[in-house]
Order: structure tokens, then C-alpha cells, then sequence
């Protein structure tokens, strides 16, 4: 007998997970790193707003 809401053991039901989305496997880091490497190469490029100080 089980206890009342344990979760059910999945290695014999032969259910296998669904696949995290590619948003959720790359880690937040990750995704850091792209956006920040996006900005160096909108800078380089000289493609990014010029600001008036």
C-alpha cells in the first residue's frame, strides 16, 4: 500500500517525459551570453542608436 499522494513510479509504465522546449534546456546563462553577444555585434557594426549626452 502507497501513501496518499506519492507520486506514482514511472521506470515499468514504459511513459517516457516530454522533451523540455529548447527555451528551458538552454540555461539562463546561456541565453545571457546570446543576448549580450547580440549587443557586441550591433556595436561593431555600428548599428546601435547613437545617444546625445
Amino acid at each position: 500500500m502507497s501513501e496518499p499522494g506519492a507520486v506514482p513510479d514511472r521506470e515499468g509504465s514504459g511513459a517516457s517525459a516530454p522533451e523540455p522546449s529548447v527555451f528551458h534546456r538552454i540555461g539562463v546563462d546561456w541565453w545571457a551570453v546570446i543576448v549580450a553577444g547580440i549587443f557586441v555585434l550591433l556595436a561593431v557594426a555600428d548599428a546601435l542608436p547613437k545617444i546625445p549626452w
